[in-house]
Formats: structure tokens, C-alpha cells, sequence
């Protein structure tokens, strides 16, 4: 399929890209002590370039030491002009245009990242303070021209400083840039806009990310307001207005990085209305992750340009395969946010990844081919055995995949089955077919037993069984009416009347979602931990954002003991740490406390007696996260 009004090129001032996609600044953790630019950064925006892309942003960049934390970039002195130009050689170099973000954090570095920055907010800045502010940005800007970038972003989203000023609840000075008026809370922006502007070559587009709707705080910007405010932006010099959405003071944080909760091109509309009241290029961002959408809403006029973010971290060719009417072969993002959003706010992760493509961050070591090829036994047919197998292939491997059931998938595909989680389904779909593309064999219900892998005698073993149901050792846990969640989901069992479940973690609170959307009125769910607990941060928020209330009832803390005829006897300990016993009915009581590895010591015991080499990966190891499987199926597939 064509896709002409993505890949047609569009003109920002004196530049012209050669097509409409944009790859936005993402945090991705890679910047070295805060200084320093390293080849796994420059291998990663290289890629994505490669891929096709007509503009790569690169991360915010802090404008001075107060805001800089561990995580950023810095765009304050020579040093970081020199480090950021090897990230513009590299784009460059592989057909790309470069721009960089622009930024001053407000009260979010310091909050959310590093306690020794130093908070700087609309309210405890001085006079002198904000001018010097502004003179930083145009300063950071001249640094950003030198290292050879193409475009600037001026960030006054996401309650970053300029939306702190522009926000009338998160500003509250007195002065000429208080909130008594639009005017003096648009002030900062407009002077920082001007000096950027001074500091920047006539011919060089200057973008300005802002949110598209401002929301969820006690005082918001109208769209109204909003429309103004980019009318004087492009009166002081701004080209283009890329408009997202999200703030880090409520639970708009879920617009920031969205989930699978979020339908593609969720934003749109709220872009749509302003695009009619400015005269200036906008770039829509909204978790459009494939072309056709993309390529429609550009065709209908509601964006000029569209940010492909997660997309083309799930496939850096993204923008290559749909140009080339290769859209079936694009690895498609599935909004689980475990890698590009919980590893961000995850202390101990060095950088970024994903779960569909776990080479992220990693593009600078390549695919080598392996020197001696191995004929390869798989076994398992789950995500972590799929992606395995076609890691091993692409370096000249033969992996033969063995599944024990009719139809490979595994967990995955219960995965699908809960709201809003098809494209988990369709994800482990597509390794399977792209798996027969490649001309790996897939064994179905064949289960590996030691005296088959006797047989077979393959040069390597990759044990990915993955996990299976655990029934708790509860007295009454064979009771009536007492299901496992994954009968549920796979409608092998009903629920009806008082639902209590068992497990708050991830399948559980997918378990009451599902029971709430088929129509079940009254579902509890009850973990002696806290509900949502291994969900990440925006899936949970999206429980109280789209079941408020007492749409699904939580019990925190609440450890079951034992079950009797349709009811329960718990422990519940309360903030105090003040620990009762407390009954409570049900009508049907649903088991969701998680699952544990499949028995693999035969099966490893005879690889050694054999002296056969193998790995085990993913559940079959340790029970985890689909991000945790394909982690491992990437290192075992470089390391075979």
C-alpha cells in the first residue's frame, strides 16, 4: 500500500525532510556521568535514521547544572556541544535530520530523579533568576547550532518549567509573569522563544513542544488560550508546534508514554481543534505506532507531521518497510510500556528497552554472524522461544522450535484475552509467521521429553517452558465455585454474583477487568501486598482512571487463610500495622496468585549427561514479565 502523504517532504523554514515522520525526544537513560555521548546512544539514533526516519529529536537536553539530572543530557557548556555532535554525525551520516530538546525541568528532575539538583519553579524564582533562565536557553541554543543540529525543540510540556509558568494552578507569583493574565503567564515562553530565535541562523526551524490539552489539575489553560499562545509563538519565531499531552501532576502522567489502555491516535482530536485556529505546521503525537493511520490523518488535515516514538523503538525500519509496502513485516509496539517507560523510573536499569525489540539501546553490537552454524533444539513456543529462534537464524543458526501444545504462543496469547490487550495476541501472531518466513520449523504438540532430545542429539538446547498455573496450599482451595483465573480468561469457567479474587498483580487485576466488561457488577480483589503491585506505574493509574470508584473494589494487605462454603477467612493489617481476622462471602472466589516455572531437571539433567550445551530462558527460569523472556531470548541468540 501507498502511503504518499507520510512520505512526502515537507519544508520547516530553510529545511526541507523528506518526509513526514518524526522520531520524538524520548528519555532512553543512555547519557554517560551526565556528560558524555557513547556509541550505544549514537547507535540508536543511527538506526532509527537508517530506518527512514525525516527527523530524529533527540532527548531533552538541560539548559544549566541546577536541573541536570543523572538520567539528561547537558547543552550547557563546549564539552556537551563536542558529545552531541557525534549523535548528529551519526544521524547525519545515515540520511537523517537532527534536532535536539531544548529544556528546563522545573520541579521534575529534582522530584522524580535526583535529590541533589536544585528545584527551581515559577514560585521561588528570582527576577534575576528568570532572566538568567532565558539567557541559558538562547546560550544552550548557540551550543546546539555549533554541534551541527538541524532544527531546535523549545519542551513546554508535560509541567517542565514553561508549563509550570503557563499552567494557572502551578504558577502563582504576583509579578509580570504571574497568572493575573494569559500575557504574563505566556511571558517566559514568548522571551525564551525570542532568545532562542537570536542565538539560531535565519534559516533554522525552531519547534515548540507543548501539551494539547492541559487537564486533570485544579486550574487549566484553555484550548482557546492555547491557540493564542501558539499564535504569539509564531509571531516570535516558532516553525512548527508538536503537541502532545500529559503532566506529572496527576494522573495525566498516562498521556506522557501511553499504554495499550490508550486507543492509537488518541490525542488527535484535541490536535484537530487547535490546527484550525494557527498557521503554523503541527506535529501529532498519540500513539500512532503503523503508517496507514498516520498516512489518514495527514491526508485529512488534522496534523502536517506525525511522531512515530514507540513505534520505531519497537522497529527502527519502520519507516523503511512501510514506504517499501512492507506494513505486515513492521514489529508493532504494544503499548506495554515496560521497557520504554517502567526501566525509565526504574533506578537499577541502565537505559531503555522493549519487549518487542530487546536490541534497543543495543544496535552498536550488530548481529554477527556465528562462526560455527548449530543446529539448535527450542523448546518452547512462547514469545521467548520464537524470538530466540529468529535471533539464532539471523545469525546463520538452525533453530527448530518444539511446542507441546496444538498451537504455539503460549502465555501471550492468554495475554490477549483481557481488555484492550489484542495486540499481545497479534505481537506472538506475527514472531509465528514471521518465524515460518524465515524458514524455521515449528513442531507442534510435540513434547520434548530427555530420550527425545536423545534423539535429536542437536548441538544446543534453549529451555523455554515458561510457567504454569499455581494452586496456593490454602485449606478449602477445592472448594465449589473456587476458579483459576486462567479458566476465566479462556472461558472454561464462569463467575457470577459476589467475585473475590485472589492476586492483585497483573493477571488478577486483568481477570476483574474482564469479569467488569462481560457484565459482572460486584468484583473485590484482595492481595496481601497492595492491588497493582506488578502492574508498572500507568497500567495501574488506568485502574482508578477507567474503573473510578467502586467499579472494582480493592482490599489491601489482606492475606486469605482459608476457605470455607462460599467464604473466606483473612488476616487484614491495617496502616498502623494493627493486624484482624475478618470473613467475607463470595459467590465465586477466582485463584490469581501467579504462576511458577515448569519442571526442567530432566530435560537439563540429560543435556548434561549428553554434554550438550543449553540455556534456559524466560519463565522456564524465572517467572517474569514478557520484556524479561525476550531479554533473555537476545542475549542466549547473540551468545549461541
Amino acid at each position: 500500500m501507498s502511503y504518499d502523504a507520510l512520505f512526502s517532504p515537507i519544508k520547516l523554514r530553510g529545511l526541507e525532510l523528506k518526509n513526514r515522520v518524526v522520531l520524538p525526544g524520548m528519555n532512553t537513560k543512555m547519557a554517560k556521568n551526565k556528560h558524555d555521548v557513547a556509541e550505544d546512544l549514537t547507535g540508536y539514533h543511527g538506526a532509527i535514521a537508517a530506518g527512514g526516519c525525516g527527523l530524529n529529536i533527540v532527548e531533552i537536553a538541560t539548559i544549566c547544572p541546577e536541573c541536570h539530572a543523572y538520567l539528561y543530557l547537558g547543552l550547557y557548556n563546549e564539552h556537551h556541544r563536542d558529545e552531541l555532535k557525534k549523535i548528529v554525525d551519526a544521524i547525519h551520516e545515515n540520511g537523517g535530520k537532527a534536532a535536539v530538546q531544548i529544556w528546563h525541568g522545573g520541579f521534575v528532575p529534582q522530584e522524580f530523579f535526583d535529590k541533589t539538583n536544585k528545584l527551581e519553579t515559577p514560585d521561588n524564582l528570582t527576577i534575576e533568576r528568570i532572566h538568567e533562565i532565558i539567557r541559558q536557553y538562547g546560550q544552550a541554543a548557540k551550543f546546539a547550532v555549533e554541534a551541527g543540529f538541524d532544527a531546535l525543540e523549545f519542551h513546554g510540556a508535560h509541567t517542565y518549567l514553561p508549563h509550570e509558568f503557563m499552567n494557572p494552578s502551578l504558577n502563582q507569583r504576583t509579578d509580570e509573569y504571574g497568572n493575573q493574565s494569559l500575557e504574563n503567564r505566556c511571558r517566559f515562553s514568548l522571551e525564551v522563544i525570542r532568545e532562542m530565535r537570536a542565538n539560531m541562523p535565519d534559516d533554522m526551524p525552531l519547534i515548540m513542544r507543548i501539551d494539547a490539552i492541559d487537564e486533570m489539575l485544579p486550574k487549566v489553560t484553555t484550548v482557546e488560550e492555547t491557540i493564542q499562545f501558539i499564535n504569539w509563538a509564531e509571531e516570535a519565531g516558532v516553525d512548527a508546534m508538536d503537541l502532545s499531552r500529559g503532566n506529572a501532576r496527576s494522573l495525566a502522567t498516562v498521556y506522557e508514554v501511553p499504554p495499550y489502555n490508550l486507543e492509537p491516535g488518541f490525542n488527535m482530536d484535541n490536535i484537530a481543534a487547535i490546527k484550525k485556529g494557527i498557521h503554523i505546521p503541527v506535529i501529532g503525537v498519540g500513539r500512532v505506532n503503523m503508517p496507514g493511520l498516520a498516512d489518514e490523518l495527514i491526508r485529512e488535515g488534522k496534523i502536517d507531521m506525525i511522531a512515530v516514538g514507540r513505534g520505531q523503538l519497537a522497529d527502527p525500519q519502520w519507516c523503511n518497510k512501510a514506504k517499501e509496502g512492507r506494513e505486515e513485516d513492521i514489529r508493532r509496539c504494544i503499548g506495554c510500556t515496560e521497557g520504554c517507560y517502567d526501566k525509565v523510573i526504574d533506578p537499577n536499569a541502565k537505559h531503555i528497552t522493549c519487549t518487542r525489540n530487546p536490541m534497543l539501546c543495543l544496535e552498536y553490537k550488530g548481529l554477527p554472524k556465528a562462526e560455527t552454524p548449530k543446529n539448535v533444539m527450542v523448546i518452547g513456543g512462547g514469545i521467548g522461544g520464537l524470538v530466540t529462534a529468529e535471533f539464532l537464524k539471523a545469525r546463520g543458526h538452525n533453530p527448530t522450535i518444539y511446542e507441546a501444545a496444538e498451537n504455539p504462543g503460549g502465555r501471550f496469547v492468554l495475554a490477549g484475552k483481557a481488555p484492550k490487550k489484542q495486540e499481545f495476541a497479534a505481537a506472538v501472531e506475527w514472531e509465528i509467521e514471521q518465524c515460518r518466513k524465515k524458514g524455521i520449523e515449528i513442531k507442534t504438540g510435540t513434547k520434548v521429553t530427555p530420550e527425545l532430545i536423545e534423539e535429536v542429539k542437536p548441538d544446543h538446547v534453549i529451555i523455554a517452558t515458561g510457567s504454569e498455573y499455581v494452586k496456593p496450599d490454602i485449606p478449602g482451595i477445592d472448594g465449589a465455585d473456587v476458579v483459576s483465573a486462567e479458566d476465566i480468561l479462556t472461558d472454561k469457567a464462569e463467575a457470577k454474583g459476589e467475585v473475590l479474587i485472589l492476586g492483585g498483580g497483573l493477571i488478577g487485576c486483568e481477570t476483574a477487568q474482564y469479569l467488569i466488561n462481560k457484565g459482572v457488577k460486584d468484583v473485590r480483589i484482595m492481595d496481601k501486598k497492595r492491588v497493582g503491585n506488578k502492574m508498572g506505574m500507568l497500567r495501574t493509574m488506568f485502574l482508578d482512571i477507567e474503573y473510578p470508584g467502586k467499579t472494582i473494589q480493592k482490599s489491601n494487605r489482606s492475606n486469605i487463610t482459608s476457605i470455607s462454603d462460599h467464604e473466606i477467612t483473612y488476616k487484614f493489617t491495617d496502616k498502623f500495622k494493627k493486624t484482624s481476622e475478618k470473613t467475607r462471602h463470595f459467590d465465586t472466589l477466582v485463584i490469581s496468585v501467579g504462576t511458577t516455572s515448569r519442571k526442567t531437571e530432566d530435560l537439563k539433567a540429560k543435556c548434561e549427561e549428553l554434554g550438550i550445551a543449553y540455556d534456559v530462558i524466560g519463565d522456564a527460569k524465572k517467572v517474569g514479565m514478557g520484556i524479561d523472556a525476550t531479554a533473555d531470548a537476545y542475549a542466549v541468540g547473540m551468545n549461541v
